[in-house]
């Protein structure tokens, strides 16, 4: 069995985990863990915006 050996391990491969990976990599190597592909997120289908609940 193969082993690698990284700094920084993320979960999750949407918008917020690629950010904390692309700041963690200035401090040291970073492994992304993702449940699939990396076009398996649910970032893709986000449409953006500010949901609130009022009332």
């Amino acid at each position: 069995m193969k082993t690698n050996s990284c700094d920084y391990v993320v979960v999750g491969s949407g918008i917020a985990g690629l950010y904390i990976a692309l700041l963690a990599i200035k401090r040291g190597s970073v492994l992304v863990l993702t449940k699939g592909s990396i076009d398996d997120c649910n970032s893709r289908s986000a449409h953006g915006g500010i949901a609130v609940a009022m009332g």
